[in-house]
């Protein structure tokens, strides 16, 4: 039988309340948020143009360097922009300016968007964390069938949906992420997303449990911090069967505390900024575009970080 559910919070911390201390200047941070020069780049012409194209390989030639098609579809994810819209914003961009270059076409955008190499735009692979936290979303995505299933009496379809997986460090920041179909196991991603990453201790929620998961990342050196299930065998053997016999005893609120199990909310903060900030659902159509879209969001959603963010005191 299935033990009870406990509450997840004491009373103290339902009643609390904040206040931002540093209002002037996060209100001016929000404004720059919407400036170009400040999410993409102080001069978008640079390196715009491919310069060794001397005809050495066959069929057309590349006009436009990866780094123009990565601040074109930069620019559509910051404003939530159509290929096409995209295209024009930035030719009108360029022509107010005075630059004396253009945007590349949309089918060139979408055609070479599912090549970036974006495996470095997030973190540093020297960068050490004390902590990290990982979890998982869902992004809708559509098709077109849905609607053409209704519309015509048959089946109804439910929306499809893809996860997004991030790994946020210590200081805020996405430095891992990964985006997979909505029927994949979170455990799955765990060994891809941690691979490169350089940190003492794991955070992350019942969806992460399992002895496999708790080996894995002690033998990369790293401490697992995983809420574990309520229900546990009579004798515990295992680190994951003594932290749940300390759970089912003492109860969750006490586990929690034990473990600064609150360090891992900074994740569920993140996807609460980034669906904010760029909604909940896909851009892209095409599987790879899908991946890279997300991939991009989750670095402006970094230098929206970096630009700045608020502070706050407990008040109550």
């Amino acid at each position: 039988m299935r033990s009870p559910k406990k509450k997840p919070f004491s009373n103290s911390r339902k009643r609390s309340k904040f206040k931002i201390i540093n209002w002037p200047e996060y209100n001016n941070i929000l404004r720059n948020r919407g400036r170009i020069d400040f999410m993409i780049s102080n001069n978008l012409a640079k390196n715009w143009y491919e310069q060794n194209n001397n005809g050495k390989k066959r069929g057309g030639q590349r006009r436009y360097t990866d780094q123009a098609i990565l601040v074109c579809l930069q620019i559509r994810c910051l404003f939530k922009l159509k290929l096409r819209q995209c295209q024009g914003f930035i030719n009108w961009i360029f022509e107010i300016s005075g630059a004396q270059i253009t945007c590349p076409d949309y089918t060139t955008l979408s055609r070479r968007g599912k090549s970036l190499d974006l495996e470095s735009l997030l973190g540093d692979a020297d960068e050490e964390f004390n902590h990290v936290s990982i979890d998982s979303t869902g992004i809708q995505t559509y098709t077109g069938n849905e609607w053409l299933e209704n519309k015509h009496g048959l089946q109804y379809l439910r929306r499809i949906w893809k996860k997004l997986h991030i790994v946020v460090g210590d200081n805020g920041k996405i430095i891992a992420n990964s985006t997979t179909d909505h029927k994949k196991d979170d455990r799955s991603q765990v060994k891809e997303l941690t691979k490169n990453i350089k940190t003492k201790e794991l955070l992350g929620d019942p969806g992460y449990d399992g002895e496999n998961i708790y080996k894995m990342l002690r033998k990369k050196g790293i401490k697992p911090t995983i809420r574990p299930p309520n229900i546990v065998a009579k004798k515990a053997k295992t680190e994951r069967q003594h932290g749940a016999a300390y759970q089912q005893n003492k109860g969750y609120q006490a586990w929690r505390n034990k473990n600064k199990y609150g360090r891992r909310e900074s994740v569920e903060n993140t996807f609460f900024r980034f669906k904010n900030s760029f909604g909940s659902k896909f851009l892209s159509r095409n599987e790879q575009n899908m991946k890279n879209e997300m991939t991009i969001k989750c670095q402006l959603l970094n230098k929206m970080l970096k630009i700045g963010k608020a502070k706050s005191m407990r008040i109550a």
